[in-house]
């Protein structure tokens, strides 16, 4: 294995997928890590202004910026070999395409557990990565 990516989107499961990664890194000494965090631009409303709408998106750099200095800080044992990315978009879309264009091995990813019921309602972004992924798809719960 030599590139692996993982989603990183603050949540508890995403950190915890992020401690499977870094066991790959401990394990694999010449293995690469490009971390992504995804941002789903938000659908303007008639109720939004214009303020509102710039400062969504300033929340939104904000949030990409804690994550990158937290990935860092979580791998900086590892730091030449973790990159960190911030793609816009459909989330499970984003981190395919971007494991295909760093051409990882592996992609690993959290899952929240969600049930059957609200999958259909909602969608799972680790359910659609498994079926989307040219690569290996590891979920973590």
């Amino acid at each position: 294995m030599k590139h692996m990516v993982w989603a990183v989107d603050g949540s508890d499961c995403a950190w915890r997928a992020g401690e499977w990664a870094l066991e790959f890194l401990d394990k694999w000494p010449d293995l690469r890590l490009t971390a992504v965090y995804v941002h789903v631009p938000s659908v303007p409303t008639s109720e939004w202004t214009a303020e509102y709408a710039i400062q969504m998106e300033q929340e939104a750099k904000k949030l990409a910026h804690e994550l990158r200095e937290e990935v860092n800080r979580r791998f900086a044992a590892h730091a030449p070999r973790v990159a960190f990315r911030v793609e816009h978009g459909a989330p499970a879309e984003r981190i395919v395409h971007a494991a295909d264009e760093v051409g990882a091995d592996l992609v690993v990813i959290g899952s929240h557990g969600k049930r059957m019921v609200d999958r259909l309602f909602v969608g799972s972004v680790s359910t659609a990565v498994m079926h989307k992924a040219k690569q290996a798809v590891l979920v973590v719960r």
